[in-house]
């Protein structure tokens, strides 16, 4: 897991929305700078660090809820939750898998094939959860989620 990223110029003499400024942009920075990682699929930490990315965002906009018109709050929480469901469903199955891998070692054969079945069923589910996550992602782009997230806090925020 990738460690929180520090908030920079943070200073506890400027004002409360000031601050939940710089923090939520951080965090959302943050969650974004796994992006790519997490589409490619190659590594399953990708995915792991963006969900914990998703997280702390989350976090972050309900620590300082009290900034934001519950109209304008509203819509930014669905998303990023609409986005941690989709890699939570892919983690889940990431770790299951990783589960029963390190499981078959050592195991009678018998058992080696049930749990090699159970393996390949999880990879299909996967394979569907991240073409999920894939949709997930396409539709808040295409939905300028990025841009819209941030306009909304910097105005918000400043």
């Amino acid at each position: 897991m990738a460690p929180a990223r520090p908030i920079r110029n943070l200073d506890c003499e400027e004002s409360f929305r000031t601050a939940a400024g710089k923090v939520i942009w951080t965090r959302f920075e943050e969650m974004m700078s796994f992006r790519d990682e997490a589409l490619a699929g190659e590594d399953i930490e990708g995915v792991h660090d963006m969900r914990v990315g998703s997280r702390r965002l989350r976090a972050a906009l309900e620590l300082f809820r009290d900034v934001f018109p519950s109209n304008r709050l509203s819509p930014l929480l669905r998303d990023v939750k609409s986005l941690a469901d989709s890699l939570g469903d892919v983690r889940d199955m990431d770790v299951m898998i990783d589960r029963l891998k390190r499981d078959m070692k050592g195991r009678p054969p018998s058992q080696q094939l049930v749990l090699g079945d159970m393996i390949a069923d999880l990879n299909e589910r996967r394979d569907q959860a991240r073409e999920v996550l894939k949709e997930t992602i396409s539709r808040l782009e295409r939905e300028e989620f990025p841009r819209q997230f941030l306009a909304v806090v910097a105005q918000e925020t400043m």
